[in-house]
């Protein structure tokens, strides 16, 4: 009897131990599978390789004179001289609209892309799915941007003043856009702007003549009647110009970054304006920057004697975040998410946020332009070719 009931222990204790092991291989596969090893990782400061074999698809088209490439949404979105066309990270064609533009440049407004006349009176938003809005100005176009809230702000001529402002609302019901107000500027000619990210604040930068020099300065705008609030004279003519989650904003030229704060209250105790970069008369200089997840600010800095590129990341305190060097000359930048693309005239490289190298890839071609067109994809042109260049 004695022996009988040792052995059922045995057995029973043999099953329970071969059901803990199931249960912990299960839990095991899961924790892989949510990602919590990366998370464990991470939570404890240890840097991983999160770098993958990307996958390439020459995407379907048969391109009409020089392209202007975009992205949004996991969408790329050409436009040539047959009108703006997106199609898939599959390279498969998507949607096509008929707009002619003499002097197109592209920019971004929350989830969509902007094809602007650069001087001209046309302006086009398209979203992954095709066309959003379309708006003709009776004023030559000199910038148009836009923020998550829905506003969007063109910078154009205006009669009798240097330049002018003017802010809309889209409305995505009846795809129109709402003009607000007009804000003008007689001694100011204001080239690059931000709308903060609560849609509460408009930042411009633009230059003036200062005893006959040409002096920067940042102003600052009410959204709510186009007031400006404050402005900064600065010796730097900032043309790059990105508002954080924060509220802070980021303005960058190639030889200075500033981190500059004013609040819409009476108060000015929290305003402040901090240089958290400048050249200090030596070779290297920013030759881009984008603010990465409304982050940071992440800029490359280089020269063509040195043959790499420094990339810094730095948060609104003027922190340094990222720092790690790429061989070769960055010739230009992109974002989406919390990735940030760089490409050489030979090679793409896709970090993310932390500095972590997600994947690199060669275009066997001189590149001309890449962009991402969401947080693991992107678009690679030259040579009459656009590749869709997939890191997942």
């Amino acid at each position: 009897m004695d022996k009988r009931r040792a052995a059922q222990r045995r057995k029973r204790r043999r099953l329970l131990g071969l059901i803990a092991a199931v249960i912990a291989a299960v839990l095991l596969i899961v924790f892989f599978a949510k990602g919590g090893y990366e998370k464990f990782l991470d939570l404890l400061g240890i840097e991983r390789n999160i770098a993958v074999t990307p996958t390439i698809t020459e995407v379907a088209c048969e391109l009409k004179g020089e392209p202007v490439i975009a992205g949004v949404g996991g969408t790329i979105i050409i436009y040539d001289e047959q009108g703006v066309t997106g199609y898939g990270s599959d390279g498969k064609w998507k949607w096509n609209e008929a707009c002619t533009l003499e002097n197109p440049v592209v920019s971004y407004c929350g989830g969509s892309v902007v094809y602007t006349d650069s001087g001209g009176t046309a302006a086009y938003a398209f979203g992954p799915e095709g066309i959003l809005w379309r708006y003709g100005s009776e004023k030559k176009l000199m910038a148009v941007f836009g923020g998550a809230s829905g506003q969007i702000c063109m910078i154009h001529e205006e009669n009798e003043y240097l330049s002018a402002a003017t802010i809309f609302e889209y409305d995505e019901k009846s795809s129109a856009l709402r003009e607000l107000f007009t804000r003008k500027f007689g001694s100011h000619y204001m080239l690059a702007g931000a709308i903060s990210p609560d849609g509460r604040q408009l930042a411009l930068s633009g230059a003036y003549s200062n005893g006959g020099d040409a002096a920067g300065i940042v102003s600052f705008l009410r959204m709510s009647d186009g007031e400006v609030f404050t402005s900064n004279a600065e010796e730097e003519i900032y043309v790059k110009l990105f508002y954080a989650d924060d509220g802070r904003l980021f303005a960058a030229n190639s030889d200075s970054v500033r981190v500059l704060y004013h609040s819409l209250t009476a108060s000015s105790e929290e305003d402040s304006d901090q240089e958290i970069w400048n050249r200090e008369n030596g070779r290297e200089l920013l030759t881009d920057a984008v603010l990465v997840n409304g982050k940071y600010l992440v800029a490359a800095l280089g020269s063509e004697e040195s043959g790499k590129t420094v990339v810094k990341g730095y948060d609104t305190a003027g922190k340094e975040r990222l720092n790690f060097e790429i061989s070769g000359n960055i010739i230009g930048m992109h974002t989406a998410g919390d990735a940030v693309l760089l490409y050489t005239d030979r090679y793409i490289y896709m970090y993310n946020e932390k500095g972590l190298l997600i994947g690199t890839q060669e275009a066997g071609f001189t590149i001309k332009k890449a962009v991402c067109t969401d947080s693991r994809h992107a678009a690679v042109y030259g040579d009459g070719r656009v590749l869709s260049v997939s890191f997942q």
